[in-house]
């Protein structure tokens, strides 16, 4: 698998890694009842975002666990998930994710539950990104976030690039002045200074409705509103 905010060499060194961390239903379940009084700095540094920028360290954080858990699992379905959930985070409309539930594709062993878990979050969020319930994808984010510590946080780079994520997305998309509750909503498109880190070309990049199913057909898009060809690559 390839993913757009992890190297190929994080990839390679986080794939090899074997299937040894702790899990039961109760961890799994923790990640996503977390909340900022369990996780009071990272709250802290996820809430100064704005839900694109919530969406994006979601979507980071489950690259590290699918990156994880890639070598045990059968990862097409979450490479797929990933690439729908990129391009939602340009235009939610390209994303089918919260029309699609997860299913249980994982091998036949509790180990693997993490990944099962980690393509839950990508659903979550699209629903939240839709309804543009921004502190729920906050929620999410936290969530994603811990649970890619748990699994990859060992690495000596996670950490790095967990700072890393959080300074980026606090530069190109922070928390916007009307969003002042937990009932504030967000239904706009990105700024294109938000689309960094993955850019706008990456996120769309390699995109095919008829070779994924969590993407929406153009004819499925323009009839939600979308004005032009969203797949201007195909023949």
């Amino acid at each position: 698998m390839t993913f757009k905010t992890l190297s190929k060499d994080d990839t390679a060194r986080v794939a090899a890694v074997p299937l040894d961390y702790e899990w039961d239903s109760t961890i799994g379940n923790g990640f996503l009842a977390a909340s900022d009084e369990e996780h009071p700095r990272l709250a802290d540094a996820i809430e100064a975002l704005n839900i694109h920028g919530a969406a994006d360290l979601v979507i980071g954080g489950i690259e590290w666990c699918l990156a994880r858990t890639q070598a045990h699992v059968q990862a097409a379905d979450g490479q797929l998930r990933l690439q729908a959930a990129w391009a939602g985070t340009v235009d939610l409309r390209y994303s089918a994710l919260s029309e699609m539930p997860t299913d249980d594709l994982t091998v036949e062993d509790f180990w693997t539950r993490p990944e099962l878990r980690a393509r839950d979050f990508l659903e979550y969020m699209t629903s939240y990104m839709a309804q543009g319930r921004t502190a729920k994808v906050r929620q999410c984010a936290l969530g994603a976030v811990l649970l890619a510590e748990h699994l990859c946080g060992r690495d000596l780079a996670f950490g790095p690039w967990l700072v890393n994520m959080l300074r980026t997305k606090t530069a190109s998309s922070p928390r916007r002045p009307d969003d002042i509750d937990f009932n504030s909503r967000d239904r706009s498109l990105p700024e294109p200074q938000e689309l960094t880190a993955p850019t706008r070309e990456e996120r769309l990049a390699g995109l095919d409705p008829a070779t994924n199913p969590y993407l929406r057909s153009a004819a499925d898009m323009a009839a939600l509103g979308f004005v032009g060809d969203p797949y201007p690559q195909l023949p």
